[in-house]
């Protein structure tokens, strides 16, 4: 037997033996091929949208059970079963194709389905199948044209055309003056309806202004638009419902006064406040003062402040829109006039000679404003008032002030008090009274020593150290030489200005060869001290030589140079030999230290004298001297090199 016929052989005799097993067992399962008949069949889907789809079916067999059930079922799972989404058949309930319609599916979707047939021994389920519904997108719309436009508000419509497959979430009307392009972020007004067609009624819309705006429709995944439409507001009025308030408050110089704007009538309210006047009875913000408070409809109030004192006022609220301005009521009002200001007087401390600390405290301002407060004092009157004494203000308001009375005299009584000033007039406080104080002597004053005495003139210096709690009014030296203790009363004076201090001068003047006592001196108010006397004498008429001079060095050569000089006086004594000295070694050469070289003659004036025999490329140094009865001097240092 060939090899091929073997296997087939077999492969029958074990099909005969094996089907009949099967069919024993399990002859009554619905869903058993029986005699090679599938019991359901899935066939392949007729149409899909984004949200419906058209699925076929067939049942092939019974199995000798009444069909109870017949359908399609379907999930976003890869198996469905009769317990997911499900369609049924509801009539017809027997073999052979059928079609059902399923809705309500999610655009961009993937389902899967499968036919199945219910008896009695249960359900039979054909292969699943699978398909993926359309894309969806936002709604479409259309925007119906706006009606019954007024100031404020107006009508418009919209209808969602398509909702691309997704249920509507929220829909309305989206507007805005500012844009020409509005959305959802732009003023809307959503309508809570199930139709696809509504209407809205906005309100509360600016006057005499164009919107634009559209239909929209929202959806998961996002918002649709209908097409733009603009409509212009009515023209714009003015405010209306414009109220004054009662004035509450009233002091002297302010009160509290408010209103209240009720209608802005479409055009916002861009500015509202008072206006008030004392002279005008319909006052209005081109005649009045004006107290501006904010923006917008609504209720407002504000103080009047900086009012005149026992006067009437009118005021009246106002509003200003687009289309101008609207006036409340006017209501009047008139200020009170305040109660004079209670203040007492601080007691006077620190009193010199010349000077006080006092002030005063302010207790009440009795109602009013402090215009004016400080103190009054006289020395003749005991009872100063702003007419009969001095005033030192303190400024205003109601702070307590103090001060320093200057100026005044030693050794007398005055009587100072307080004042203060509000709207009412001007009051008192109590009156104090002191005495100014006597200074004593200036003292600790000192005369140095006097210096740089010459004939005729002195260097006098000193220092004046305390007033004595007075003024320094003079100051400076007293001296004289026939009076051992001179004063201002019996010798000559230098006055040296005022004040305490250092002073100095130079006394010039005087007699040669004489002695002068001298002293410092300051008058303060209560009189004169006096320093420490000095004595000096001044120089005898008859001096060394003066201006001596050494005036250059020129023709200078290897081992020569020629000296020139000068003498301005003989100091009173003819001059017994005049000349020049130089050295080489010695940087101020002298008669004893340098080299003489004496020049015929004792006349002053110019003189010169050549000398020889010096060194070359050696730094000499030479001056000039003159010499009398009295003594040598000398010109200044001249150096010079021979090359």
């Amino acid at each position: 037997m060939k090899p091929i016929n073997f296997i087939l052989r077999n492969l029958y005799l074990l099909f005969i033996l094996t089907v009949p097993w099967v069919s024993c067992d399990d002859k009554d399962q619905f869903d058993f091929n029986q005699h090679n008949k599938v019991a359901v069949t899935t066939l392949q889907v007729m149409g899909v949208t984004k949200n419906d789809a058209t699925l076929n079916g067939r049942v092939n067999t019974k199995n000798g059970e009444a069909l109870t059930e017949i359908g399609i079922c379907y999930s976003t799972q890869s198996k469905p079963t009769i317990s997911s989404e499900k369609v049924l058949m509801t009539s017809d309930l027997d073999t052979g194709t059928f079609t059902l319609h399923i809705q309500s599916l999610k655009p961009s979707t993937t389902y899967y389905y499968r036919a199945f047939a219910t008896n009695a021994s249960g359900t039979a389920y054909g292969d699943p199948l699978s398909f993926t519904t359309q894309s969806g997108y936002v709604s479409k719309l259309e925007t119906e044209a706006a009606t019954a436009i007024t100031r404020v508000s107006a009508q418009l419509g919209g209808k969602i055309t398509d909702d691309g497959g997704y249920p509507v979430t929220s829909k309305g009307i989206c507007y805005s003056y500012i844009t020409s392009y509005p959305t959802i972020s732009n003023d809307k007004l959503a309508v809570d309806t199930q139709s696809t067609s509504y209407k809205a009624n906005l309100t509360k819309l600016r006057a005499g202004t164009t919107y634009y705006a559209r239909a929209y429709a929202t959806s998961s995944v996002g918002t649709g638009y209908g097409q733009i439409i603009s409509f212009t507001t009515a023209s714009p009025i003015v405010a209306s419902g414009i109220t004054t308030a009662v004035v509450s408050s009233v002091t002297y110089s302010s009160a509290v006064v408010g209103g209240a704007v009720l209608e802005d009538n479409g055009a916002s309210i861009t500015a509202r406040g008072l206006c008030y006047s004392a002279t005008n009875s319909v006052p209005s913000i081109a005649n009045g003062s004006v107290v501006n408070i904010g923006s917008g409809t609504g209720s407002f109030s504000g103080q009047l402040t900086g009012l005149a004192v026992n006067t009437t006022y009118y005021v009246r609220a106002f509003a200003t829109n687009s289309a101008g301005t609207a006036y409340g009521p006017v209501v009047n009002f008139k200020t009170l006039l305040p109660d004079l200001p209670s203040v007492s007087t601080m007691s006077p401390t620190s009193v010199t000679m010349t000077s006080a600390y006092t002030g005063g405290y302010i207790g009440s301002t009795g109602g009013g404003k402090i215009s004016s407060k400080g103190v009054v004092y006289s020395s003749s009157n005991a009872a100063p008032t702003l007419n009969s004494g001095k005033a030192i203000s303190g400024g205003a308001g109601p702070d307590n002030f103090y001060m320093t009375l200057s100026g005044l005299q030693y050794n007398t009584t005055y009587y100072v008090r307080s004042y203060a000033t509000n709207e009412a007039g001007t009051s008192y406080g109590n009156t104090y009274t002191f005495k100014t104080l006597l200074p004593s002597l200036p003292s600790n004053l000192n005369t140095y020593s006097a210096s740089n005495i010459q004939r005729s003139s002195v260097y006098v210096s000193g220092y004046v150290g305390t007033a004595g709690g007075g003024t320094i009014t003079s100051r400076g030296i007293v001296y004289s030489n026939t009076n051992s203790w001179p004063t201002v009363g019996n010798s000559t004076v230098v006055s040296l200005g005022t004040g305490t201090g250092n002073l100095n001068v130079t006394l010039t003047g005087l007699a040669a060869g004489t002695t002068y006592y001298a002293r410092v001196y300051a008058t303060n108010e209560a009189g004169t001290a006096y320093g420490n006397i000095i004595y000096f004498t001044t120089s005898s008429p008859y001096t060394a030589p003066t201006g001596v001079n050494t005036s250059s060095v020129n023709g200078i050569g290897s081992s020569y140079a020629t000296f020139n000089g000068y003498v301005a006086t003989d100091g009173g004594s003819t001059m017994t030999e005049r000349g020049f000295v130089y050295s080489s070694s010695y940087s101020m050469p002298t008669l004893s230290n340098g080299i003489r070289t004496a020049v015929i003659g004792n006349s002053t004036g110019y003189f010169s004298k050549s000398v020889t025999g010096l060194t070359r490329y050696t730094t000499y140094y030479v001056r000039a001297y003159a010499t009398n009865a009295y003594g040598t001097t000398y010109g200044a240092v001249t150096a010079f090199y021979p090359y």
